[in-house]
């Protein structure tokens, strides 16, 4: 369990789209309008960890097939995200629904999320116990820990928002250049 455990926070706290989108949207709209983004995001890894709960052993046996789709797919959206951020400006803003949708989406295409959530339940949860109530429930720690890391990295960004504003094109650039980053790590 402690193993499961630490292989979900690691891989929910660690920078990546997830993190680095919370951080930039509390930053950008406040921590009390970015909680949205944060709110979609959890619905979207809920549902993908549900669904690597009924179908990790399909998905696990083809995954090698799949996951060079999903990474384009991915890399796609995460390119369309590094642009928007480069563009658009500190004091824009973004409705709550704009913010949970996208947030979710991100989520269904996310291959970091999809990969965790395949990994953590085939390798670490359904190997723990033979309860099906229990795997699931044990499967739902994935939603909550990623939601949590996307909290801490919300709240830091909701807490230097002065600061980028004052910076705002310089950290529009590093944000850009930081989800590019995560986009070409999905092939290097």
């Amino acid at each position: 369990m402690l193993e499961a455990l630490v292989y979900i926070t690691v891989m929910a706290i660690s920078p990546g789209p997830n993190t680095i989108l919370s951080m930039v949207n509390a930053s950008r709209h406040g921590l009390k309008k970015g909680i949205w983004l944060n709110l979609g995001m959890l619905a979207g890894i809920t549902i993908v960890t549900i669904l690597s709960f009924i179908f990790s052993s399909f998905f696990y046996r083809y995954i090698p097939q799949a996951e060079l789709i999903m990474k384009a797919v991915c890399f796609i959206y995460l390119i369309f995200l590094a642009l928007k951020m480069l563009f658009m400006s500190v004091s824009s803003e973004a409705s709550a629904s704009e913010g949970f949708v996208q947030g979710m989406i991100l989520q269904l295409i996310n291959v970091k999320v999809i990969l965790l959530a395949l990994t953590a339940v085939s390798t670490y949860i359904i190997p723990m116990t033979d309860s099906t109530s229990r795997q699931f429930l044990l499967s739902m720690l994935i939603p909550l820990d990623c939601f949590i890391s996307g909290l801490v990295w919300a709240i830091g960004g909701s807490l230097l928002k002065s600061f980028f504003s004052r910076h705002t094109r310089l950290m529009s650039v590093l944000f850009f250049l930081a989800l590019v980053w995560c986009a070409l790590r999905l092939f290097i």
